[in-house]
């Protein structure tokens, strides 16, 4: 009986010191991980396991350590062996996670660009804090392309560290791409700190056009009120810039009874400012200011020597009902140059029941493609003549298929123009031209549908057939406008086409901008023998879905030798484990 106790203790002993050197072994480990001694990190995971094979603790630090040191294969092939021994813990989400993390830390590293933006891309994507130190860490790149997008991205986070990083890229960046960025994203995130900051660039004369516009956008976005004595300094500044911004700030919080501020801006020097105060004149829609008519103030303006302010003043008489303005657009209408006429017929478009009358004669008797589709939206948006506009929209989209097209938003943001590219490549995004067309294709496929054209199935199929490479993310974003159900609509019905190119496209769009789950099996069983660029297009899809049935497709991709697609994939898995 004694001897039976005494084997039993000893049993004890022996057992409790397993556990505590179990114990002691893991905290080691995580130790050396704490102060970033990874490579000591493994090899006491690796050294320990030898000894503990069965340690549920000890296989999960291992699997850490390798992902902390950048071997996220061998991670990966490591968690795979544990699967068959320890299957309901080695499967949980926080072991996949881990993995995944660490195939976009290592990426964050790379030294190929094209990496370290999907990796940063796939970082942002999944939502989660631990995105905040590789996005500061890209904001301080030496490369221009990651600093901008870094800061698009850290926009729509808005935590504290990466405020000051744009506030610091505000004051001291050189390239203009990545300075107009941190404008933008200083305003969407009402940084209201660095207001003197953005009164600056707007009232530099050396600002380039692009960063003025948005420097006035981020701080009118940040004004919630603003007393009269403000407004007189800006309207009364002499920066054009200012002046400009004034009329913004009175438009943008409906300061009707500030307006008299804008009458002897109709008359500034600088052609930007009299834009502006047309234009708030316009939305604001009033008839009388400072008791004379606003007909009578804007006469000069309906001849000024800048065609854009020109149209500008034609388009308010025209909501005023004045006879003088219709008849001013209708010259510029059928004006030799192609911009104006152009500029013409969106001011025409947006002037919504008043300009009805004079855009069915235009869409009647003006030869520019251009002019004829930027006249069949209005009258669409008005539900007035809508199958004949619909039918003048879906012939221009064949005619002109050879031809690359923008919106035209440069003359006034008011108005829109359908036109001829004149987009450049930009390092930032590739194939840039062909993105802004798809973008404007889209869309007028999106009208079509929305309004059921007949052949608006057919319209959608012919430029999936002939679109070069995969329509994703911004591209394929404008087909989600009002309707969005209805826009989609065509596009589910081409999953089960005959024509694979057309199914892969339509899928495509369906994840990426539905986040439908009935194009994952399409692109799944497409993957395998698609090119490279569109196995990335194809996993980025699988992200905008967020399916987790598509999770054990995605562990099977961080095999891939190619670690631009181990990536994606890893960004793709975590949004799938969130879900």
């Amino acid at each position: 009986m004694q001897l039976a106790r005494f084997l039993f203790s000893c049993l004890l002993f022996f057992s409790t010191a397993s556990v505590c050197a179990d114990e002691i072994a893991v905290k080691r480990v995580y130790d050396h991980l704490r102060i970033h001694d990874y490579s000591s990190a493994v090899e006491e995971a690796k050294r320990t396991l030898e000894l503990f094979p069965e340690s549920k603790a000890l296989q999960n630090a291992y699997v850490r350590a390798l992902c902390a040191q950048g071997n996220e294969t061998e991670a990966w092939e490591e968690w795979q062996k544990t699967l068959s021994v320890y299957a309901e813990e080695a499967s949980n989400r926080q072991m996949l996670e881990v993995i995944a993390w660490g195939v976009l830390n290592k990426g964050e590293v790379s030294t190929q660009p094209a990496i370290r933006l999907n990796a940063l891309l796939g970082a942002a994507f999944t939502r989660d804090a631990k995105a905040i130190p590789l996005l500061v860490e890209q904001m301080r790149s030496s490369h221009a392309l990651l600093r901008s997008i870094a800061i698009k991205l850290s926009a729509s986070y808005g935590d504290a560290p990466l405020l000051d990083e744009i506030a610091r890229l505000l004051s001291q960046e050189k390239v203009w791409y990545v300075r107009l960025e941190a404008i933008q994203a200083a305003g969407q995130l009402r940084m209201e700190q660095i207001k003197p900051e953005l009164k600056e660039i707007i009232g530099n004369p050396k600002t380039l056009a692009e960063e003025k516009v948005a420097a006035i956008l981020a701080l009118v976005s940040m004004y919630e009120s603003v007393d009269r004595e403000e407004l007189k300094q800006l309207t009364h500044s002499d920066r054009a810039g200012l002046r400009q911004l004034g009329c913004e700030v009175i438009c943008h919080l409906n300061l009707i009874e500030h307006l008299d501020l804008i009458a002897p801006l109709l008359q500034d020097p600088s052609p930007d400012v009299r834009l502006s105060a047309l234009n708030t004149l316009g939305l604001l829609r009033i008839r009388t200011l400072e008791d004379q008519p606003v007909l009578s103030l804007i006469e000069k303006n309906l001849n000024d020597t800048s065609p854009p302010v020109a149209i500008t003043a034609s388009y308010v008489a025209l909501l005023l009902e004045s006879k003088k303005g219709e008849e001013k657009l209708e010259g510029w209408l059928n004006s030799e140059i192609a911009e104006w006429r152009r500029l013409a017929s969106a001011a025409l478009s947006a002037s919504g029941k008043y300009g009805v009358r004079l855009a069915l004669k235009g869409l009647k008797e003006s030869r520019d493609p251009y002019v004829k589709v930027n006249l069949a939206l209005g009258l669409i948006g008005q539900r007035v003549e809508v199958k004949r506009a619909c039918r003048v929209i879906d012939k221009v989209f064949a005619s002109e298929h050879k031809t690359l097209w923008m919106w035209e938003e440069a003359y006034n943001p008011l108005f829109r123009s359908l036109a001829p590219s004149r987009v450049s490549h930009i390092d930032q995004i590739p194939h840039y031209p062909m993105v802004v067309d798809q973008m404007a294709r889209l869309e007028l496929l999106s009208v079509l549908s929305i309004v059921r054209y007949p052949n608006a199935q057919a319209a959608v199929k012919g430029f999936l057939q002939k679109a070069a490479w995969g329509v994703t993310g911004s591209a394929a974003a404008t087909l989600l406008q009002e309707g969005d159900e209805e826009g989609l609509a065509a596009v589910r019905e081409l999953l089960s086409d005959e024509d694979e190119k057309i199914r892969v496209q339509a899928a495509l769009i369906l994840a990426s901008v539905g986040s439908d789950p009935t194009a994952v099996k399409v692109l799944q069983e497409a993957y395998p023998h698609v090119e490279r660029e569109m196995k990335v297009h194809i996993l980025e899809a699988l992200a905008h879905v967020g399916d987790p049935q598509s999770i054990p497709f995605l562990l099977e991709i961080l095999k891939e030798p190619f670690q631009i697609l181990r990536v994606v994939a890893a960004s793709a898995l975590i949004q799938c484990l969130y879900h």
